[in-house]
């Protein structure tokens, strides 16, 4: 089985199938029937992430659930952790499945690869529901640069050697799913099933080439407003728990007005894996406004 890291888990109404991308072989899990909507994860995750909010989006769409590059069951190629190839292998994704347009409803850095996605090429996005990250249209704040401390584990992360290391350790691990969350945000048992994939040396090291190549480039391009004035036509939902350091980044770049098509939801004394905690919420919300959005 191709880009096997553990027994995969089982969720009712799933299939599984692998979809080669230019010799990357990408897994994906799809359930349901009707117009598609593609869930990106974040990390340190893979698909289970939606396990949650699968079945209810099921209900009205054909989901299919993305192991993007390194993680999951797919490939983790020594190469390729920037955003142009990861965007490239979402759009190649969806020309081998003959799907011309798509929802999406993403997190975290998944997040990050549907909003450059949707400022590309608006023809492949209908509508984005983003959790765990910003609005990338923020303009820049002096006081934004306060937040770097909080943000030490993204620096250590893109370390060559550092970072690998880092995601074999349980300590660390930890601290990346509890850090910002509530009681009992990320279950003990789902903790252990995304650390297997961090403890891998090849998925260890595709993490931290992820956070070298794309995540901190991001971060620090929304910090200093690169993408303050460029186009963003898609109608767009960002769901940021308020807990976690987006809301701050949120809320302090934040120009009413500006960043096109955007509404932003902060949701009280929730963290940063929405999914994980609150399934039922994200779901709801996500086809609240997907309903919003009909095919034009």
């Amino acid at each position: 089985m191709p880009g096997t890291v553990a027994a995969m888990p089982q969720l009712d109404g799933v299939t599984h199938r692998w979809i080669d991308v230019r010799g990357l072989n990408m897994h994906i899990a799809e359930a349901g029937n009707g117009e598609p909507v593609f869930l990106l994860h974040g990390f340190p995750q893979h698909w289970w992430e939606w396990r949650g909010v699968i079945p209810r989006l099921a209900e009205h769409y054909r989901v299919i659930a993305v192991d993007q590059r390194g993680f999951g069951w797919t490939d983790a190629p020594a190469d390729g952790y920037n955003a142009r190839t990861l965007i490239e292998d979402i759009v190649l994704l969806m020309g081998e499945l003959d799907i011309p347009r798509a929802r999406f409803l993403t997190h975290d850095w998944g997040s990050v690869v549907a909003q450059l996605l949707a400022m590309e090429r608006p023809d492949l996005v209908e509508a984005l529901v983003v959790t765990g990250t910003p609005d990338m249209h923020i303009r820049p704040n002096a006081r934004l640069l306060g937040l770097f401390p909080k943000l030490w584990h993204a620096f250590a992360l893109a370390a060559p050697i550092i970072g690998p290391r880092l995601q074999r350790n349980d300590k660390f691990t930890r601290h990346l799913f509890t850090a910002f969350e509530p009681a009992g945000g990320v279950a003990e048992e789902d903790m252990e099933l995304y650390g297997v994939g961090m403890a891998q040396p090849e998925r260890a090291r595709a993490g931290s080439a992820l956070y070298r190549g794309t995540i901190l480039p991001a971060f620090m391009a929304i910090i200093f407003g690169a993408y303050a004035k460029r186009d963003f036509t898609v109608p767009t939902l960002a769901l940021i728990g308020a807990r976690e350091p987006s809301a701050t980044l949120q809320e302090m770049g934040h120009r009413p007005g500006h960043g096109g098509n955007v509404t932003t939801e902060i949701l009280p004394g929730e963290g940063h894996f929405l999914a994980d905690h609150r399934p039922e919420l994200i779901a709801d919300k996500a086809l609240r406004f997907f309903a919003l959005r009909p095919d034009r």
